[in-house]
């Protein structure tokens, strides 16, 4: 299908493999920073494997959020003074310091985690495109809150989305049946709607049987310039 490809989502921290095989799959992505924070959710949290390869374990960044109203993504503070960043730098260099393309791509993660980040969309917004850069894909980053997308309004946010870049065909993510996706919406404006088929591929690890569904960084550790083809293949 020609015309421009967007695709849309919530900025994860340490974003798994699905979320970076949608990236790679179209030429705008938008980070969907507009909607309130959900604690539930991987905006802030996510997994890596542990050094002793007994399994995994979750990193989470400590959030200023304790209003009964949650705020918007695009403003919610990171919690100061605790230490997050050098504890999930220790804990990342120790589970993969011994992965065969760890050297590779610890510079940036340790300029990323020496950073003083102040809003959880601006640290996820220049993980994603480290990401981005790292596999090198020619996909675009744009934040929701930047292109004046109304989260609240009639007009389906997807639509929005690609009214706003010129957007053509929309790319919904693995469960793109969800009730949030409007056909109708897509149809009226003359966009195509299309579903993303992920498999999760499988690929050595460094401790132990293969865990699935971490963080991209386990990907790019153990697999180096072999990541982009692993994840296109699988």
């Amino acid at each position: 299908m020609s015309g421009l490809r967007v695709a849309g989502h919530q900025p994860h921290y340490l974003p798994w493999l699905g979320y970076v095989d949608k990236l790679s799959k179209v030429d705008v992505f938008c980070l969907v920073d507009c909607i309130p924070f959900d604690a539930k959710l991987y905006q802030h949290r996510n997994r890596i494997r542990t050094w002793d390869g007994e399994g995994q374990e979750w990193l989470v960044v400590p959030v200023a959020s304790r209003a009964e109203s949650p705020p918007l993504l695009c403003d919610l503070a990171i919690e100061p003074g605790s230490g997050w960043a050098a504890e999930h730098w220790r804990r990342i260099r120790t589970s993969y310091e011994r992965a065969p393309h760890f050297a590779r791509y610890a510079p940036f993660f340790e300029d990323l985690y020496a950073r003083p980040w102040e809003r959880l969309v601006d640290l996820n917004a220049h993980m994603i495109q480290g990401l981005i850069d790292q596999l090198g894909l020619a996909t675009r980053l744009v934040r929701a809150s930047e292109l004046g997308v109304d989260a609240a309004a009639a007009e389906n946010l997807h639509v929005q989305v690609c009214s706003r870049v010129g957007g053509t065909v929309y790319l919904s993510g693995a469960g793109g049946g969800c009730a949030h996706v409007d056909e109708a919406a897509f149809a009226a404006a003359g966009i195509t709607h299309e579903r993303q088929q992920f498999t999760h591929p499988a690929y050595p690890q460094i401790h132990g049987p293969f865990v699935p569904s971490l963080g991209a960084i386990d990907l790019l550790f153990n697999c180096g310039e072999e990541s982009r083809r692993i994840l296109t293949d699988g």
